[in-house]
């Protein structure tokens, strides 16, 4: 067959959700375990306060409820950092700039490190002072609440650290590892809590300890895994990779996701304020208990658009107008339909779940408890869109809207509507106040999208990217190969496509070349296993350059480290394929992402 004749064959017979195979495939992971994370850090504390509630009272009660701003100031520092680095070095991957991506790494690591131990050692030099600025004045409530302290800040560093080192398993796709690293945190944590109530009769600087243990032990479980230098890490920490320009890009791109625990925390007590000035029983209860509620549903949004906020770095690191869209489109469905049937399941079950949180036998406090749990859960379905939207906006950069967005989201939005719908609707005001406020959420995001000029469809819109990002489609093609015939075929692919880019005769074959010798170690190292797997090739014409992409769904398989290892052990490799496809192509990245090998071959 002609080669013109052969692309235009494989044109014609692209299957577009052949295509997203691997993407789907490897999306549902990622939700999964951003769903299972987040699902564990919601039962940690609420065990916590149970066993404190029990067994040291009001008081205890109190004491957990003065520290909460600061743990949510402590969170800023692992959130911050981890959701700035991810930002960075997604795209750094995507874009085949492993280098940089590991200054990254090493100065995200060193920051965290630097800063919560800092932050552990000046609250515990002023510990007390600290205890009574979060409102423990009282003698006996001032000492509970510094013992906890003492107990508590020793894990702080251990806690953020492994929030940073977490998004490189999950970028790396160890999500079974990230996983575990969750479980562990949640049964310790209770474990702990159960031997220092039943055995031990600890106090509250107990309590803290127990915490800390939680975040301790987990933390060497994440760190075993870099340790590994077997295990063909793409991430290794070095002191001389420090960046301080990376430093302070990390900073910058992690402000929103900072702004929103700030805003959050803020926005909770002038709420707070405006119910209790309300006067009316059980109201603020109420409210603490959707939100509560909202803490197990939420991996319904957060899941997907977390999921999506790591991929769509990659993705545009890579260029990939056609991945990143498809990523944002799969996101906002899976969002939307988690977060409707949340909605229903709140609808049909808030008069037991009101029984479950509100610890009340009051039936007028039941009552209220289940009407406004149905009022307020309506405005789950925005969160779909809110959510993946603020994230979104992290991912293209939009670092100053988001930052806008953000608190407008936590706190600039909701506290005004809150009391202007109090005074409008009494108590069912405030939860009203929930569908009106992201009903807004979901307006303002809608116009920044449609006011995007660089497209004139709004399915082009959404991907806020300049006209010139990605590649036309004369430029760029992409194929899936799912069976050792495909795979075959990929080498008469490479061809054309380089016939039809100018390429002279040589340079195609031995882009053509390049390719069968790839296929022969897909086939040895890959579908060898007999299981059903997924090649995606991507061929782009850049410049004078042409570009392979090839992700798989393969074992970990990292042909360079395969090969480099070989000649520094023996002077050469055995492997005539593997000599060919480093030596003939003009460069070679490897990068394992979200559980799927990248390679980028260059010709």
């Amino acid at each position: 067959m002609d080669p013109m004749d052969t692309l235009q064959h494989i044109e014609n017979a692209i299957d577009l959700n052949l295509e997203n195979k691997i993407l789907r495939k490897l999306f549902r992971k990622g939700e999964l375990s951003y769903a299972f994370s987040d699902l564990s850090k919601a039962i940690g504390p609420m065990v916590d306060l149970v066993f404190v509630s029990a067994f040291f009272g009001p008081m205890g009660v109190s004491v957990v409820g003065y520290v909460g701003p600061l743990i949510m100031f402590y969170e800023l520092i692992g959130t911050g950092i981890s959701s700035g680095a991810r930002n960075r070095v997604s795209s750094l991957i995507g874009a085949g700039r492993l280098e940089e991506a590991n200054q990254v790494y090493s100065s995200s690591v060193i920051l965290g490190t630097l800063t919560s131990v800092l932050m552990t050692i000046l609250t515990l030099i002023f510990c007390t002072g600290v205890a009574q600025i979060l409102g423990a004045r009282e003698a006996e409530v001032l000492l509970m609440t510094k013992q906890y302290l003492y107990g508590y800040v020793i894990g702080i560093p251990f806690f953020s650290m492994t929030r940073i080192l977490k998004l490189y398993l999950e970028m790396e796709g160890q999500y079974a590892r990230a996983n575990l690293t969750s479980f562990m945190t949640t049964v310790i944590d209770v474990a702990a809590d159960a031997l220092v109530v039943f055995v031990f009769h600890g106090g509250m600087f107990w309590i803290g300890i127990a915490t800390s243990l939680g975040y301790i032990l987990p933390f060497f479980i994440t760190l075993s895994y870099f340790l590994q230098r077997k295990n063909g890490s793409l991430f290794r920490f070095s002191v001389k990779y420090f960046s301080k320009k990376e430093s302070l890009e990390i900073i910058r791109l992690g402000t929103p996701p900072a702004i929103v625990k700030g805003s959050n925390s803020l926005g909770g007590v002038l709420i707070n304020n405006i119910l209790t000035a309300m006067n009316v029983n059980y109201l603020v209860a109420v409210y603490g208990v959707f939100s509560q509620i909202t803490v197990f549903v939420r991996s319904a949004w957060y899941a997907p658009s977390d999921t999506m906020l790591a991929f769509a770095g990659v993705f545009i690191g890579e260029e990939n107008r056609r991945a990143l869209k498809d990523t944002l489109k799969m996101s906002i469905w899976h969002a939307i339909l988690l977060s409707s049937g949340a909605t229903i399941l709140l609808l049909v079950l808030a008069d037991p779940l009101s029984a479950v949180f509100m610890k009340s036998e009051d039936p007028a406090a039941l009552k209220m408890c289940a009407e406004c749990v149905r009022i307020a859960c309506v405005s789950l379905i925005f969160h779909a869109l809110v959510f993946n939207f603020s994230n979104y906006l992290l991912a293209v950069k939009k670092i100053k809207f988001s930052s806008i967005y953000c608190f407008l989201l936590e706190c600039g939005d909701i506290v005004p509507i809150t009391l202007l719908m109090v005074r409008i609707f009494n108590y069912r005001g405030a939860f009203l106040a929930k569908i009106v406020h992201m009903a807004i959420m979901s307006l303002i995001a809608f116009i920044y999208i449609w006011r995007f000029k660089e497209a004139r469809k709004f399915s082009d819109k959404m991907i806020l990217m300049p006209r010139d990002f990605g590649f036309t489609p004369e430029n760029e093609i992409a194929i899936v190969a799912e069976s050792a015939e495909d795979v075959m075929n990929l080498s008469r692919f490479s061809i054309a496509f380089a016939l039809e880019h100018g390429a002279e005769q040589k340079r195609a074959k031995t882009l053509g070349l390049i390719m069968e010798e790839m296929s022969g170690l897909y086939l040895e190292n890959g579908f060898s296993d007999g299981k059903k797997h997924h090649i995606n090739a991507r061929l782009v014409a850049k410049d004078d350059d042409l570009i392979v992409r090839l992700r798989d769904d393969f074992q970990s398989y990292n042909i360079t480290k395969v090969y480099k290892e070989e000649v520094e052990k023996n002077g050469s490799t055995k492997d005539m394929g593997l000599a060919i496809v480093m030596r003939m192509a003009k460069e070679v990245k490897y990068a394992a992402a979200f559980g799927a090998n990248n390679l980028i071959i260059r010709m």
